[in-house]
């Protein structure tokens, strides 16, 4: 069986992303995370360094789910 290539990995990604996050269930979930994730909040903590660390590891991972979610496949080059 062949490695999948770079693209190929991209599509299916994107696709499981997309699959996974919107419609009717995942819109509801995407949209939590977004605030538990502070997506549109100030991660910076005033009272503690641990606390602006772990808030910018949070809102890491909601920019990669964007990141996935709003890739424009078409502009992927193929391998």
């Amino acid at each position: 069986m062949a490695e999948q290539t770079h693209y190929e990995i991209a599509i299916q990604r994107n696709s499981n992303f997309l699959n996974t996050f919107t419609g009717p269930h995942g819109k509801p979930v995407l949209d939590y995370l977004s605030k538990f994730c502070l997506e549109h909040e100030c991660t910076f903590d005033k009272s503690s360094a641990r606390k602006s660390d772990f808030n910018q590891g949070a809102r890491a991972v909601i920019l990669e789910i964007r990141h996935w979610l709003d890739m424009d496949i078409s502009k992927l080059e193929k391998d």
